[in-house]
Order: structure tokens, then sequence, then C-alpha cells
């Protein structure tokens, strides 16, 4: 790629990750790629005294070690890809997007999943490289006027056919950001519009003495879901969430029905005990009200419908504190007949403004916990696994390459156990709900751009719809109203799940 693209009117610098910066001859560098100091530090080397800037950005670090390999629990390696090429695209994102008016701005990532960005399904997948996609696709979003291709090549292709292809790709301009290259094709995916199975009133196999895990499932879209899957089968239940068990409301909240009250409210207590109380402040606590409010409502619901209810405090980031529920889960019940994974945060900020941590916190929630159930689960005695992604895993998203990277990353590693465990794993890429704490604001922003949300019960019959599903079950699945909508550009989903 290097010898090719070189000429006397292109510089071409080869950076390779490692633990310090150094020449490492010519135009090759070592860099910490950890470190954004360190690419801050590379990025002033390459400017030089007449401020040279970078107009191209060429992504194979997935093609490498330790990402291409595998492995069954890529979660580590996704996580360090991730985290590094977002240092990347952030530290170089004004070169970028000013040398796309000269011609320039071109971001390019390779991925090596099958040449069909894993639709293919013949065999297990490289799944840690999928993390990129999504982060390549929001850049597309984001930065509309630069050239951002994932290219998807076949690795087993004859070498210099896939050269010529890529070649080929890299000046071909057709506004498409997903090209796969294989069987010496070239490939686009495609949505394929489908209907709910004809057994969709059927419960899916699932009874009073079935175990179902879910996490993040006492709030938000997990909980309408589950709600819905309790009273059709009446499981036995087992939450995960991060918060312990809200105490009883204090009295004199009891009557302030809304958010309007509430904030009257603290503003006249919290500004009695302090004056100097920002707005913020009392916004927070207006939201913790309200959510503590969802999360004893759920619970009692699911007590009410549900075999049993068991809840988990613990961080599905934590390997330690969440493998020991799933032991103790094996342990009391001695079976999992089904597993859904739905925890996520959401910190929308553009990767301008986006630090490393908040990168971290959002892509980890899902990404980490996927990767201690796959650790701990009993795929061979286990019904269904389902991942609660995103259309901005699809699609990508302004304002949350974090979200996207990681909805991209379980809808990939879907397709991968899909292939590997006897029961059904997928990915449902959920459109936007009217659920949460959706604001009046954030449904008049839906609304202007043509994007319809998703009804809570509507949503819930989908997903049992899904789940009862016996023909052509795909791994990947995406539900949403206006999928077209979001599809040609409307926004993605902005609820916490």
């Amino acid at each position: 790629m290097q010898a090719a693209l070189g000429s006397d009117e292109l510089r071409v610098h080869q950076i390779v990750p490692g633990s310090r910066n150094r020449n490492l001859g010519g135009k090759r560098h070592e860099v910490n790629l950890d470190s954004p100091e360190a690419i801050g530090e590379l990025h002033r080397e390459l400017a030089g005294s007449q401020g040279a800037a970078v107009g191209a950005l060429i992504n194979l670090l997935g093609l490498t070690e330790p990402f291409n390999n595998s492995g069954n629990d890529p979660s580590v390696a996704a996580r360090r890809l991730a985290q590094e090429v977002f240092n990347v695209v952030k530290e170089f994102e004004g070169d970028l997007r000013a040398s796309a008016q000269r011609g320039g701005g071109w971001l390019l990532n390779f991925t090596s999943l099958d040449g069909k960005f894993g639709l293919g399904r013949k065999g297990p997948l490289q799944v840690a490289q999928a993390a990129t996609l999504g982060i390549f696709k929001t850049l597309a979003k984001e930065w509309p006027e630069t050239f951002v291709k994932n290219l998807d090549v076949d690795p087993r292709m004859d070498p210099q056919l896939l050269f010529s292809l890529v070649a080929e790709e890299i000046i071909h301009d057709d506004g498409l950001v997903e090209i796969g290259i294989a069987e010496n094709k070239r490939w686009k995916p495609a949505l394929v519009f489908d209907s709910a199975p004809r057994e969709s009133n059927r419960p899916v196999r699932l009874d009073e003495q079935s175990v179902v895990l879910v996490t993040g499932g006492a709030y938000g879209i997990t909980a309408e879901v589950i709600k819905e899957l309790a009273r059709a089968c009446r499981p036995r239940l087992v939450l995960v969430g991060r918060s312990p068990l809200p105490e009883p409301e204090p009295a004199e909240l009891r009557n302030l029905h809304d958010a309007a009250a509430l904030k009257r409210h603290f503003i006249e207590t919290m500004r009695r005990r302090r004056p100097d109380i920002l707005p913020a402040e009392i916004e927070r606590e207006v939201r913790r009200v309200l959510k503590e409010r969802q999360i004893r409502d759920n619970l009692a619901a699911l007590e009410q419908t549900a075999h049993s209810v068991d809840y988990h405090a613990a961080s599905v980031r934590d390997p330690k504190r969440f493998g020991a529920v799933l032991d103790e889960v094996y342990a009391k019940y001695g079976r999992l007949d089904g597993v859904i994974h739905g925890a996520g945060v959401i910190e929308d900020g553009l990767v301008g403004r986006k630090t490393p941590e908040s990168f971290d916190r959002v892509f980890g929630t899902k990404v980490d916990g996927a990767g201690v159930l796959v650790d701990k689960l009993r795929s061979e005695t286990l019904q269904f696994l389902a991942f609660f992604s995103s259309v901005s895993g699809r699609f990508g998203n302004p304002g949350q390459i974090d979200y996207a990277a990681a909805n991209d990353y379980l809808n990939k590693l879907a397709v991968h156990l899909d292939a590997q465990w006897p029961g059904r794993v997928f990915s449902v890429n959920w459109g936007p709900w009217d659920a949460g704490m959706i604001s009046d604001e954030l449904r008049r922003m839906y609304e202007s751009v043509g994007v319809r949300l998703i009804p809570p019960r509507a949503g819930a019959k989908w997903f049992l719809d899904e789940l009862a599903r016996t023909e052509d079950a795909r791994p990947e699945v995406l539900l949403a109203c206006t999928l077209r909508t979001i599809a040609a550009g409307g926004r993605g989903e902005r609820n916490v799940n």
C-alpha cells in the first residue's frame, strides 16, 4: 500500500503501534497510540516547520496482530483497537477536514472479516476489527466534507487481484461508505425488509422454570421488553443493574407527579440550603428521582407477572463482580435459558469534544459486558443470547462515535457466535423509542427529520416476534418505525438502553 501511494507529490508515512515514540528509519514511525500526548507529538513532527497538514488517513491496524485473530472472546482487543483509532482521528480532525477543501480529506478503514462484513457467515470472524466500522461510519456523518470508506476484504483472495480492486475503490467515489471485496467481486450491504414470522403469536420456548438474565433490565427500553416477556412466558428473571435498588421515595415527593413540579420543589428546597447551587445540579436531581420512580414501577410490574425476580447491583464492566453474578445464577438454578444484554450508557459529543475517558466508558459498558458473557455462559444449554444494539451501529450517528463503535462490534460478535453456538445469538439494532426519559425537545427533533419513535408495547412485541422466529433467522436485525428515513440520514438512537 505504501509503495503504491508513494510518489513525488505524496509523502506517505507508516505508523506502527509501540510502547514509545521513535523513528524507525525513513518515513516509518513507532508511536504509542494509547497516548493522546504521544500522537500529538507525532502530529507536530509530521507538520514540521512549514506546518504541513495530513490529507489522508488509511487505517490498517485491524489487519494486524492481535486484531485479526478469531478468538472466542475478542473484547479486550476490540477495546484497545477502538481506543487507538479514536485517539488518532481526534488528533488529526483539523488536518483532515481542512484538506478536504483541497482534494484531500480521505479516511480509509480496512477490515478482513470475510469480504462481506461478516454477512457471508462461513466461519469464525476477526470480530475485534468490527468496532472500527462504527467509528468510520460516524466520521462520514460528522465530517461530510471528507471522503470515508470502510473496505472489508477477503484475505484469501489473490493478493494482486485484491490490490487492483482496492485501488479502484480508493479512487471511486459513489457515496457508499461500506464496500466489501470477496470472490473477485464488489459487495455492498443491503437492507432486506421483512415481516413478522408466521408464528408471531406463539410464545418463545420459555416457561415458569426457565431462567432469563437481563443486563440493564430495570430501566429504559430493556425494561419495556422484559415486561412483555414476563407477561407472555412468566420466566424466572435475573436483573443486573449498575445502581443499588432505590430506597422508598420521600413522602414530600410523592404528590409531585412530573418534572416541572419536581423542579419547582428542588429549586425552593435546595436553594434554601445552597443559594449558589447550579441549575444543572437541580436538573440532575430531577432526573434521578424520575429514573428511580421508573425502576420501582418496572420492578413492581415484573413481580406481578414473572415467576420470580432477582436483582443484582453490579457493573457489567467489572469482570469479577459480573462474573460472580453469573456463577451465582448457575449455582442457584443450575441453568440459564436466555440472556438479554441491554446495558449501555450514552455520553453524546462530537469527536472534537469527546474525551478518551468518555469514549472508554461508553464503549466498555457494552463490549466489556459482552466479553464476560462470552466467557461465562454455558453455550451448550443456552437457548438464546440477544444483544441490544442500535441503528447508530449500522449507519453511524453524529455525536455517538463510541456508541456506534460498540454497537457495530456487538453486531459482528452476534454473527460470530451464532455460527459457533447451538442456540440462537442475535443483535437487535433498535431505532429510537418513545420511552425512557425522552424529552419533548427530542421528540420534536425526531419529528423534524421524519423519524417516528417506536411505541413501547409495539417494540416489545417486535422483539418477542423475532425471538420466536424459526425460519430465516438472522444474527443482525434492525427494528425501527422509519428505517428507510434513518438509513437515508435521519438521526439514530439517542435513548439510553
